[in-house]
This record gives C-alpha cells, sequence and structure tokens, in this order.
C-alpha cells in the first residue's frame, strides 16, 4: 500500500479502457452450443480447456471470430474462426 495513488489510478484506467470494449455475455445460445461442442468432441472435456471452450461456445453463437494467440486450444474447435493477430 505504498504508493495507493498510483494503484487507484491503474484501475481507473482499466476501468476506462474496459468501458470502450464490447463484453460478449454467455447466453443460452453459447450454452447450447457448448453442450453439443463438447458432447460431438469429447477430447475438448479437458478441464484445462473449460475457459477457452466456453469462449469458443459464445463465438461459435454469434459466428464471430475468436482473436487469440492461443492457437493450439483454439485450432482444436471444429468450425471456429481465430485469427492471431501477434504474428
Amino acid at each position: 500500500m505504498h504508493n495507493l495513488p498510483a494503484l487507484y489510478s491503474k484501475l481507473w484506467t482499466t476501468v476506462k479502457y474496459l468501458q470502450t470494449v464490447e463484453i460478449l455475455d454467455f447466453t443460452p445460445e453459447a450454452d447450447k452450443c457448448l453442450k453439443q461442442l463438447l458432447k460431438e468432441n469429447p477430447p475438448l472435456r479437458k478441464n484445462r480447456l473449460q475457459k477457452d471452450m466456453r469462449i469458443a461456445a459464445i463465438a461459435l453463437s454469434l459466428n464471430a471470430t475468436v482473436v487469440t494467440r492461443n492457437q493450439r486450444d483454439f485450432a482444436l474447435v471444429p468450425r471456429l474462426a481465430i485469427i492471431d493477430w501477434t504474428l
């Protein structure tokens, strides 16, 4: 707590940035996509993949593209459009 003003400044900057970003919801449609995805692709049920599969399901439900550098995991998802802007 030595530099509380600096910490609050970083928090304020983060909050302001997040106000400019559209955060997509995990809707009932995304839940349906997730259940179907896991049913049809048992290897995707691994614990380490669960959060990524929720993100993939949201994207699939909206026909959206996932922007990620995690090609290894997201490339396992059939029909998921992914792009890596770090390349």
